[in-house]
């Protein structure tokens, strides 16, 4: 399930971070990951047996009908993606002076 929020120059700069372009696009693609594994990790702890057994026939299904299916299954996917992301980000954030 692809999950994306841009972590661009000016993000960075909202935070005090300087980085340079292959920098930046490394920790972008952390973000992406480490993101879509706790969405994922969030998602499957709400599901039933019965529900995770529908969500693992579709671990081959377009992206299109993954989406429709969690929508349909997950009512609170919006809600724990965007905590998901706020964690995310408040962990940048905060470790911002290591990068």
């Amino acid at each position: 399930m692809p999950i994306t929020l841009s972590l661009n120059k000016e993000f960075f700069e909202s935070i005090g971070v300087q980085l340079d372009d292959e920098m930046r696009k490394a920790l972008s693609e952390h973000y992406d990951s480490t993101l879509s594994d706790r969405v994922t990790t969030e998602i499957v702890e709400t599901l039933n047996d019965d529900q995770l057994q529908a969500l693992q026939a579709l671990k081959d299904a377009p992206d299109e009908e993954l989406q429709t299916w969690l929508v349909a299954n997950v009512p609170e996917l919006n809600e724990i993606i965007e905590d998901e992301v706020a964690i995310l980000l408040g962990e940048i954030a905060e470790n911002s002076d290591k990068l």
